[in-house]
């Protein structure tokens, strides 16, 4: 296991830029650990983030080369210093902290050293310190790599100002650790330091929108190692975030890691004297190469087929249509083996896995690859970085490649276009992925220079028609036939098999929908396809209130509320996929009713089309006619299209929610 410090610059398009030195702050930095100010303890409201539950102070990291016993080592020197504002921040008195120790070689670890902290509050006007101790202080071993620290400041309360400072010494002297200005609450100050001496090059990357300041000063280092002092240049780098605004996930952002303000380094190569020359940073060729050399992954790709035998049975020579052969071979790997709900890029041996009856998706990937090379298909890995991670730097980087897909040709020529899949989507079909490895880039090893956007390769679409009749009491009486496409297909699948038994999917049906479902079909739930056929018989109550009656013609609401609630966004908005979904309602009023209130028909857009909506309703006496139609053909927006986006969907919830009211003649 390598450790993954592999950093990189990212381009935000339409990310405001926020100078943090421009903005001022009636609070005053304090960079003394063990002597916060009044002004800090009497804080009770952060006023730049009113809503905060807590407040970064000060956080400072130091980063100084050292030499060990026979190697320069780095210790980190980190201190931090926060203020509880509200009881929704009392967490950050529970503080963890990972150390990485290499597989390989043992020797290679972090350790840490010089814990302390303590928690400061104001009690009858005077300010009281208590001290953590030892018990409150664990140790976990994770995996034979990770070890977890974790402690627990004492005393810690709303208007408590906690302080924790500890040392890192790290073997890893070629891995600098990266550097997170920004946190889920805000930052008044932060700062990291480092002198690196003349024989490391790194290539310093900051992402984010956040401006940091930047001071460069050459230095002179002294080192003594094996009884000998000797002396070096060295470059001194300081970075300042000052008054840094909290940044908090949501649903509508992949990774939020991709807009954190923050500082990451890549080693570009080392030159020591008596040494010579290393350099370090690639070319995708030469990754690639990597790649197809290491026994964890081109070691895999030359696996033979675990299942040669149980294939013999498959009617491949008889199946002209490749995809039909696809799923043959797919069917037969998921009645051997499971997937273990982990992403890898590396695989296991193939008696390890078969021992296991389960593995990752590359486990299943490589296996799948093999078998589809007896079957007469080429596939290849696509490797990637994985939606909810990091995307890919601009450059070259090994470290940043966590997991791939297959891409099967569709034919065996060289010019050959792919499909894509991934043997953990067991409801998926060819090119309808998780939505976790819709990247935008991956790169297809072995066809030379390739790469492919997998954000949107797969038609994903839901086609209802519905015919209904409202009784003289206020039920709603109707059939539903639906086709589900793509993402949906998959969707519906999971859902389905994810219920105890196909009672408690249609009770939770029922639920979701408030409906109550008298007949229930479903076709291609057991195949391997990307279609889906669903047939009901359903009724639903109205809303009744004496002679009146409420009606909303849709049924099965597509969008009941608007998702954004924000009057502002900072972020971009990131959708899972493109789609479209489509409905067609008749229904039939009942006798003695007349219309006192019919919605208008109305087309909704955005500016440059990319969403639609079309709600068209007709009346021809007692029959009522509901065309809605939704397509959404863009994924990503910037955050300054967000006024645009929040008032279409406040307009598409209002459609969905609009109700025809009738009364009694």
């Amino acid at each position: 296991m390598k450790k993954n410090i592999s950093l990189f610059t990212t381009i935000l398009l339409g990310f405001t830029t926020i100078c943090c030195f421009a903005q001022e702050t009636a609070l005053k930095i304090n960079n003394k650990m063990g002597k916060p100010t009044t002004e800090e303890l009497n804080l009770t409201v952060y006023e730049p983030e009113p809503e905060a539950e807590a407040v970064v102070l000060y956080d400072a990291t130091e980063a100084v080369y050292r030499w060990g016993t026979d190697d320069f080592r780095i210790n980190y020197t980190h201190k931090t210093r926060i203020k509880i504002l509200k009881e929704e921040g009392i967490g950050y008195a529970n503080v963890v902290i990972t150390l990485y120790e290499s597989s390989g070689n043992h020797s290679n670890k972090e350790a840490m050293s010089g814990l302390k902290a303590y928690a400061y509050n104001m009690e009858n006007g005077k300010m009281v310190k208590s001290k953590m101790g030892k018990d409150q202080v664990f140790k976990e071993r994770i995996n034979q790599n990770l070890t977890q620290v974790k402690f627990t400041i004492p005393q810690v309360k709303v208007g408590t100002i906690i302080e924790y400072e500890y040392d890192i010494i790290s073997d890893f002297y070629y891995n600098l650790e990266s550097w997170e200005a920004q946190w889920e609450i805000p930052v008044l100050y932060t700062e990291y330091e480092i002198g690196i001496p003349e024989y490391f090059v790194f290539d310093i990357d900051v992402r984010g929108s956040h401006s940091l300041h930047r001071e460069d000063k050459h230095i002179n280092m002294t080192f003594t190692a094996f009884g000998d002092t000797f002396t070096c240049n060295g470059n001194n780098i300081k970075l300042i975030g000052e008054q840094i605004p909290s940044l908090k996930d949501d649903k509508f952002v992949w990774c939020i890691d991709n807009y954190r303000a923050q500082v990451e380094f890549e080693l570009r190569s080392i030159e020591i004297p008596g040494s010579g020359y290393r350099y370090y940073t690639q070319t995708w060729e030469e990754i690639d190469n990597a790649l197809l050399e290491d026994e964890a992954f081109g070691g895999c790709l030359k696996m033979d087929n675990p299942f040669k035998e149980e294939m013999k049975a498959l009617p491949l020579k008889e199946t002209k249509d490749i995809e039909k052969r696809i799923g043959m071979v797919y069917q037969l790997l998921c009645s051997k083996l499971k997937w273990n709900g982990r992403y890898t890029l590396g695989g296991r041996s193939v008696k390890e896995i078969l021992k296991d009856g389960s593995g990752s998706n590359a486990d299943l990937n490589f296996i799948f690859i093999s078998m589809l090379k007896d079957a007469g298909i080429r596939a290849v890995p696509a490797v990637m970085s994985r939606r909810d991670l990091p995307m890919l730097p601009s450059r070259p980087s090994i470290d940043n490649l966590n997991t791939f897909v297959v891409a099967i040709a569709k034919d065996n020529s060289t010019n050959s276009t792919f499909t894509f899949f991934d043997s953990s989507n067991r409801y998926g079909y060819l090119n309808t992925l998780p939505e976790i490895l819709m990247t935008d880039r991956a790169r297809i090893i072995g066809t030379g220079d390739k790469w492919v956007n997998l954000n949107e390769i797969s038609k994903n679409e839901i086609k209802t028609v519905i015919d209904t009749k409202v009784t003289p009491e206020g039920k709603i009486i109707g059939e539903r036939t639906s086709n589900y496409t793509g993402q949906y297909a998959a969707k519906i699948k999971r859902t389905f098999f994810s219920a105890e038994d196909s009672l408690t999917y249609i009770k939770n049906f029922n639920n979701k929908n408030n409906v109550t479902i008298t007949q229930y079909q479903l076709n291609g739930i057991n195949e391997f396809t990307s279609d889906i056929q669903e047939q009901m018989a359903f009724e639903k109550e109205c809303s009744v209130n004496g002679n009146i009656m409420y009606i909303n013609p849709l049924i099965f609401l597509h969008c009941e509320e608007s998702p954004f609630k924000q009057s502002e966004r900072k972020l971009p908005i990131e959708f899972s996929y493109t789609e479209q979904i489509s409905m067609t309602i008749s229904m039939t009023l009942p006798e003695g009713f007349v219309i006192d209130d019919l919605p208008k028909s109305k087309r909704l857009e955005t500016s440059k089309k990319e969403i639609s909506a079309l709600y068209l309703i007709t009346q021809n006496e007692n029959k009522i006619t509901i065309r809605y139609n939704f397509k959404l053909n863009k994924i990503i927006f910037n955050n300054t299209q967000y006024t645009g986006l929040k008032q279409f969907w406040d307009e598409l919830a209002d459609i969905n929610n609009a109700q025809i009211v009738i009364k009694k003649s």
